[in-house]
Formats: structure tokens, sequence, C-alpha cells
């Protein structure tokens, strides 16, 4: 949100107001993503691996040399940065360190020790912490929204989110919750039809589905360790406390650390070519047996 945000600063077009105004036609293409001279650089959802290929890197120097359309800058947004290998990430180098005239690059990262040194050394390095919760919520509430006040704690700090989940993504998040305790409840036979259907259909529909059901667990064991080292931060999952305590019995230490590992695998995994489904079940599986008797209640 910021990078495009900064892009309209760059390039709104309407005197009259601080940029950006959001407004003007530029800031509107903009916005929408449909503007020439801002480009988006991701990972190809329809590659059996999530990263952003050489050729898509080669692809925008090569845009990047022409003459801009009619912004006063172009700006190149690659997100996430990590997901460049080093063939890519060397393609860039010289274009990076030597751009043409009128053209910024917005490298967005959430894991800046995963990118070459020498990408980290031509670049300006911003960090951003965490908004507080009540801040978003206050920010949410002024945007005529409801359920701010969960929504901003399962934002974990990043306004963006909290938008997503005010926005359906919240009611999606806690019926998806409500089946991972469902399924671990059960049976084997459970575990293996519910990861037939999630990772169902495309590949870049039902991996961000995986990603959800991590970033559930995540929270979850977010809690767990909040639970048990009495910190007195708010939990994620504040409207489920007996759940939360009963995952804390069964998981605190060694089962943190163990499920965590199955998270980090199942990303990995992802990246590669083991199959969504294998990725899946192992993950489910891991989680069950660390929960042992507690998965049922």
């Amino acid at each position: 949100m910021l990078a495009v945000r900064l892009a309209m600063a760059a390039n709104c077009t309407d005197p009259g107001i601080a940029p950006p105004c959001g407004r003007c036609p530029t800031c509107k293409q903009i916005a929408a993503g449909t503007h020439p001279d801002v480009i988006a650089v991701e990972p190809d959802d329809s590659r059996a691996t999530a990263n952003i290929p050489v050729e898509a890197i080669r692809e925008v120097v090569r845009q990047a040399g022409f003459h801009r359309y009619n912004a006063r800058r172009r700006i190149i947004i690659i997100d996430p940065t990590e997901a460049m290998g080093p063939s890519a990430a060397n393609a860039l180098l010289k274009t990076l360190e030597e751009p043409p005239q009128g053209t910024g690059f917005i490298l967005i990262a959430s894991n800046a020790s995963a990118l070459l040194p020498t990408i980290l050394s031509r670049c300006q390095r911003i960090r951003f912490g965490a908004v507080p919760t009540a801040t978003i919520a206050d920010w949410l509430a002024t945007r005529g929204h409801d359920d701010t006040a969960l929504a901003a704690r399962f934002a974990q700090g990043c306004p963006g989110r909290a938008l997503q989940l005010v926005d359906g993504g919240l009611a999606e998040r806690l019926a998806l919750r409500s089946r991972l305790f469902e399924v671990l409840a059960g049976g084997l036979q459970n575990i293996f039809d519910w990861s037939g259907e999630v990772v169902d259909g495309k590949r870049q529909d039902w991996v961000r589905r995986v990603e959800s059901v991590l970033e559930v667990v995540e929270d979850l064991l977010r809690d767990v360790v909040i639970c048990a080292s009495g910190s007195g931060a708010d939990l994620q999952n504040s409207d489920i406390p007996e759940i939360v305590q009963r995952w804390t019995g069964a998981l605190w230490p060694e089962g943190v650390s163990a499920c965590a590992t199955a998270i980090q695998e199942a990303r990995d995994n992802l990246e590669v070519n083991v199959t969504g489904k294998t990725a899946f079940d192992a993950l489910v599986l891991s989680l069950k047996r660390e929960l042992g008797p507690a998965a049922r209640g």
C-alpha cells in the first residue's frame, strides 16, 4: 500500500493539494494498478515455484530503458524481493545501481537477511514497525467499518491486512479456524479429505488458502507463547480463551517449536516440487500429533 502511495505522490498532477490527492487521473490509474509507468513485479502464480523468474527481471530492466509514457517518475515495485533467486537478483544489480533518469525502484521485503548483500548495499533501507492495535481499530472505525477490535488484533500491526479483514476476510478467517478445530478433533480421514478441499483447483488459488491456514496456526501458537510466558500481551484469539489454554498445556514448550518447524517446512515444500496435498497433510498431521488429546477438546 505504501509503495503505491509513494508512486502516487511522485506523480500526482493536482497542484492544489498535498500529494497524493487520490482524485486526479494519474492517482486513480496508479491506485487501480493500470498506470503504464508504475510496474509491479511479483511471483508468477502459474509456475510450480512461487519465485520471481529471471525473465521477469530482464523484462522490467528492458522496460526501464524506454521513455516514460506520461509520468514524472517511473516506479518499479518488486514484491516480495525475497522471491528473486540469485540469477534474477544479479540481473537487476546494474540497473538498480544506475537506474535510468526518472526511474526509481521500491523493493519490499519482510526478511532483509534473505537478500543478497549486493542488493542491500544498493538500497536505502526503511524499517516499519507494527502499528498499535488501538490505532488500527480507531482508523477502521473512522472508515465506517464494524468488528474493528477483532480485525485490528488479527492484523498484527498491518493496516493493509486490517482492511482485508473488515472487507470480508474476518468472517472467512474465523470460519477457517473453526474448520481447523473440527478437522483436528476428527480422525485421519478428516485430515485427508480437508487437504483435498484446500488444494483443489488452480495453484494460485490453493496456495493462498494454504497460507491462510498457516497464518491461523501461527496466530494460535503466538497466543500459546503469550499464555505460557505470562507476558500479559493481548491475545489474537481472545474470543476462545479456553481453547488457547488447552493448546498451551499441550504444546508448551517443545510442541510450539515442533509446530513452528512444521509450518516452515510446509512453506519450504510449497516453493519446490512437493505437491500441495503432501505438504498440507504433513503440516496438519504434525499439529495433531503435537496436540495429542487436546486436539479433541
